[in-house]
């Protein structure tokens, strides 16, 4: 899921550092403690490798309050010129400063194990893909919030609970996803005789990919070691009930129904896909259809965005689809979350409040900056046409999207086992190892056993 990026030439940013030794040798000191510090960086997957931080700041008045925030920077550079803007209205509002710190995708949860480390540095963080659970001991509750812009704005998403709320408390605001729907090059598909429509299921899609690969157009979706391949490979599984998890989040192997879809898996792997898929990066299947080689992948529109870029031909016939139905007809769209958290040792943590719930309110205005990325979780926000993907045809399935979306943890919640499932790889490396010849009985084992061992 990458996208280009312009050069951004109005702004310049400096960097901070922030030393290995100083956020190891903190750790001690802070409210959290050195081996709740380490359960909660492992459990993410992260290490303590200094980030790269590209600070926007503001001098504050003697005397004057100042919110910091520690901020994904986003791959839609518009967004984050959106970001300054919004933060500097909410200052000029609230008679305060807000500096925010831009930080790249690896970066991100190193930044706040360093700000954990040290009980201070930000007031409010980004959460990229991660829930309220992996930072629950850190965070503040802001179930007045949360109930705030529900009962002003029509309730939220029906999952939105299952990233936020932990023990009956909301600790962390779920503000936007990134969808991940199907993109198929609908030329492709005439050239064998086929047509892709919202009945078509992933046993289509086995049927009609043997006969696009044939053509020498495959199909792609990754069996590799990314963030992609979770992002592909989840939704199917969970399309035919292949569950990890139980209601309550604790884990629960659905076996039958697991190896199942492995088996069908491995199937659409050898007859509709090559073996690129099984080392791909999350910017391969980007340039697997934009460049006019492949013939299907399932990943957000920026390899719609890039083929309308750089190859006008291929694009012309490219589409965004609903995802393939899977057991008895079910249909499981996947996303990205994005959400906002307060740390509990900020102390402005009333003004972060306001910040958030003033973020949250305005997400159309985010959503178009964006250029469409940004999906909200306030089910207010979906009158149709909603900004970007209500007004460009080729986007306006999009729109329907959050009917049937689900998020890490699903059908339970967005935990810090299903968390560290997610940054292990742990699905992707039991698909690509039956892919490759294994018994899908022992892959779904082996993949049980490096769960119940986080």
């Amino acid at each position: 899921m990458k996208t280009s990026k312009k050069k951004r030439e109005t702004r310049k940013t400096k960097p901070t550092e922030i030393r290995e030794s100083d956020a190891a040798e903190s750790v001690v000191q802070s409210n959290v403690g050195r081996r709740k510090f380490l359960k909660i960086s492992l459990a993410a997957g992260i290490g303590l490798a200094a980030p790269t931080i590209f600070t926007r700041k503001a001098s504050a008045q003697t005397g004057e309050r100042v919110l910091k925030v520690v901020q994904w920077k986003h791959f839609v550079p518009d967004y984050d010129k959106y970001f300054d803007v919004f933060a500097r209205e909410f200052g000029e509002k609230h008679k305060c400063k807000v500096e925010v710190d831009y930080v790249g995708t690896a970066d991100l949860p190193t930044a706040i194990a360093a700000d954990i480390s040290r009980g201070g540095g930000h007031d409010v963080f980004h959460l990229n893909g991660t829930g309220a659970w992996l930072y629950d001991k850190v965070l503040v509750d802001v179930s007045d919030i949360a109930n705030r812009l529900a009962k002003e704005h029509g309730g939220y998403l029906r999952e939105a609970p299952s990233i936020g709320v932990v023990s009956g408390k909301w600790l962390a605001i779920p503000s936007w996803y990134i969808s991940y729907p199907y993109i198929i090059n609908s030329g492709y598909f005439h050239e064998v005789g086929e047509q892709y429509t919202d009945k078509t299921t992933y046993e289509d899609l086995l049927r009609i990919g043997a006969k696009l690969k044939k053509a020498g157009h495959p199909i792609g979706i990754p069996f590799s070691q990314t963030p992609d391949s979770n992002d592909n490979l989840l939704p199917f599984m969970w399309a035919y009930k292949a569950y990890m998890f139980d209601k309550e989040g604790n884990i629960a192997f659905r076996k039958k129904e697991i190896v199942d879809s492995l088996k069908l898996g491995a199937e659409i792997f050898n007859q509709t896909m090559t073996d690129e898929v099984l080392s791909w990066d999350d910017s391969s299947n980007n340039r697997f259809i934009a460049s006019g080689k492949g013939a299907v992948v399932c990943n957000p529109i920026s390899a719609y965005r890039t083929a309308a870029k750089d190859n006008p031909d291929v694009y012309r016939n490219l589409e965004i689809v609903k995802t393939p139905l899977g057991a008895g007809g079910l249909r499981i769209n996947y996303g990205r979350t994005m959400s906002y958290g307060i740390y509990n040792f900020s102390k402005v943590q009333d003004l972060a409040k306001e910040f958030l719930f003033a973020m949250n309110e305005e997400g159309l205005r985010g959503m178009e900056a964006s250029t469409g990325y940004n999906h909200p979780f306030l089910n207010a926000l979906y009158k149709k046409p909603m900004p970007v993907i209500g007004h460009e045809p080729k986007l306006e399935v999009l729109q329907d999207f959050h009917q049937d979306v689900h998020f890490v943890g699903f059908p339970g919640p967005m935990t810090k086992t299903a968390t560290a499932m997610y940054a292990k790889f742990i699905v992707p490396t039991m698909f690509a190892e039956v892919a490759k010849g294994k018994n899908p009985r022992a892959a779904m084992e082996d993949a049980e056993k490096k769960l119940r061992a986080i």
